[in-house]
């Protein structure tokens, strides 16, 4: 299975996905800075940017565009274990409880399914229950604890949804 396996763009009710292009990785690593947990973990924009623009042929990310305008970003590194691992979903403030991390959730299962794939995968930092709620209420059960493995002093959850 190659990295190419999954498409470059995707509707997704009133969001697209689409690749994001250098201007947005900026604006969106800013706005990620500033949000929970990169802000809590002092995770930079500059990194976040160059996260973003890096060229990493095992990861897919796309910008999140809702109306024209930019509405968060996700990267999938695919494959990874039987199956996707979402390494980064964020939905910016404005645009959250609108349905799109659970549009976006189901993409991603739906092409791992198609694909023969047999799992999802995510982590999530411990001091964010917001995201271990969303992902638990999604099907997502825990599979292990990671210290140190985003930022040192800080513990990531590993998520596990399998798929039938």
């Amino acid at each position: 299975m190659t990295a190419a396996a999954l498409p470059r763009t995707a509707e997704l009710g009133s969001a697209l996905l689409r690749p994001p292009v250098p201007d947005e990785c900026e604006t969106l690593a800013t706005r990620l800075a500033a949000m929970q947990p990169w802000s809590t973990m002092g995770i930079s924009a500059e990194g976040l940017t160059a996260f973003l623009k890096s060229d990493d042929p095992g990861a897919h990310r796309y910008a999140i565009v809702q109306d024209g305008v930019l509405a968060g970003v996700v990267s999938v590194r695919f494959p990874w274990l039987k199956g996707p691992y979402i390494e980064l979903l964020a939905i910016l403030s404005g645009f959250q409880r609108r349905g799109h991390g659970q549009r976006i959730l189901s993409f991603i299962e739906t092409e791992a399914v198609r694909l023969g794939m047999r799992n999802v995968w995510v982590c999530a930092s411990q001091f964010n229950g917001g995201a271990a709620r969303f992902y638990k209420r999604h099907g997502f059960v825990e599979i292990a604890t990671l210290p140190g493995l985003v930022a040192d002093d800080f513990t990531e959850t590993l998520f596990r949804k399998a798929l039938t």
